[in-house]
């Protein structure tokens, strides 16, 4: 029989075995996430040195990343334990092939400066921008303060200048596409991105009622759809990147023949383009986003047979309703003549939200009410394209003017939008004063 003695030492020595044991447990557990994190650090630093030298790198958790499109986002830290600045994962749409490229672009805390940009080394090489474009924007802009301008120099600009910004504008996608196929049997369609009451992202494209034929940007580019000059993928891109630097589709300055002399590398008629990127920020302003409009169409479509969507095989692979109208010209007319568009008959909303100057019709005097000069994107025959904003960001802001890619604006774009994509990210972020 143990004695009392006996007892107490036998459970002093257990509980000192179990103390020992979960010891050496978590420091197990401590050594193992140690070795874990002292790899990860390491991995880390040798993708990111080229782009932000630091001691660590802390990953940044926000809903903002995703809601700029960032893919990650890294706090550098130094070995005095501030932040050296941060690293930005960013993909953007190479618009010559619409592939995507991968960038890090790494910018200073202190002073808003760009450090690094190179190709992510996750990206897969799809994109036809080289190492050597990267590079040579890489040149321009290292060590400069973000956000940048290509293509324009620096204005003087009046304190006092009233900036022109459309107002009642809803954040969201919006959509808008053709009632009618053009004669090569395309339907055009525009989609605009807006955040914070900025127009941030345009698309121009058209797909044809013939579903066997790709979409006119593939084939532009394939050498089937062409135009004089630039091919047409070229000469929309150009075109949505204007609109996105002035934020209004009057600035664009449409001539009565429905083409533009103020944009250089745009010969194609502009007239489709701005009448729906006017009916995209009509429906911004009335909140009816591109899935309401997508469900309007399906309806109308619907109810025009009085049979099953579904089976009427009117949409193609990519989603969108291929469905042209010129066989039912009642379905969206008004009783004084005129048309609706398919918000206006789907919600029976027939108020007029554009606040555009307007061409009375195809062929006729543009109508204007004031006389800008040379402002807001307005070119005369002396002076060279300008715009009030870049990427959706005000040139006041603008910091660093560079030449870009000599002879490749596209290339030139892709990248820049991809610095600035970042400033905006870390303006909303750190809170930085414009």
């Amino acid at each position: 029989m143990l004695s009392r003695d006996n007892v107490v030492r036998f459970t002093v020595e257990a509980i000192l075995f179990f103390v020992l044991s979960a010891l050496l447990v978590v420091a197990g557990i401590l050594a193992t996430n140690s070795s874990e994190y002292t790899r990860v650090q390491s991995e880390l630093a040798v993708d990111f040195a080229g782009v932000l030298p630091a001691d660590s790198y802390v990953p940044v958790q926000s809903a903002l990343v995703e809601g700029y499109g960032i893919t990650n986002v890294y706090e550098g830290i130094g070995e005095d334990g501030n932040s050296n600045g941060y690293v930005v994962e960013i993909e953007v749409t190479d618009h010559q092939t619409g592939n995507p490229l991968n960038l890090l672009i790494g910018i200073d805390y202190n002073t808003a400066a760009l450090t690094g940009l190179e190709r992510a080394p996750d990206d897969q090489g799809l994109s036809a921008i080289t190492d050597e474009d990267i590079s040579v924007i890489l040149a321009q802009t290292l060590g400069q303060q973000i956000p940048v301008a290509y293509g324009v120099q620096r204005q003087d600009t009046d304190d006092n200048a009233e900036q022109q910004v459309l107002t009642g504008l809803n954040d969201g996608i919006y959509y808008a596409q053709t009632l009618s196929a053009d004669r090569s049997g395309y339907i055009d369609y525009v989609e605009m991105s807006i955040e914070n009451g900025v127009i941030t992202m345009v698309q121009w494209d058209a797909f044809n009622v013939d579903m066997n034929i790709k979409n006119r940007r593939e084939s532009s580019l394939d050498g089937v759809y062409e135009v004089s000059g630039l091919n047409w993928a070229s000469q929309s891109y150009i075109l949505c990147h204007a609109l996105m630097d002035v934020q209004n589709p009057d600035l664009l300055a449409m001539k009565s023949d429905g083409t533009t002399d103020i944009i250089d590398g745009v010969t194609v008629n502009i007239r489709t383009f701005v009448e729906l990127c006017v009916e995209c920020i009509e429906n911004s302003r009335a909140e009816f986003d591109k899935d309401m409009y997508f469900a309007g169409m399906r309806e109308i479509v619907d109810n025009l047979f009085e049979g099953d969507f579904e089976s009427l095989g009117v949409m193609n692979d990519d989603g969108f309703i291929v469905f042209t109208f010129d066989g039912y010209p009642g379905v969206f007319a008004l009783p004084d003549g005129g048309q609706m568009n398919v918000r206006q008959k789907i919600t029976g909303d027939l108020a007029d939200y554009s606040d555009f100057d307007s061409t009375a019709a195809d062929g006729g005097e543009q109508m204007t009410t004031t006389d800008r000069g040379n402002e807001d994107g307005i070119r005369t025959e002396d002076s060279a394209y300008d715009a009030d904003s870049i990427d959706g960001i005000p040139m006041a802001e603008i910091n660093t003017y560079i030449d870009g890619i000599e002879g490749d604006i596209m290339s030139t774009a892709d990248i820049v939008t991809a610095i600035n994509t970042t400033y905006r990210f870390l303006k909303d972020y750190l809170n930085w004063m414009a």
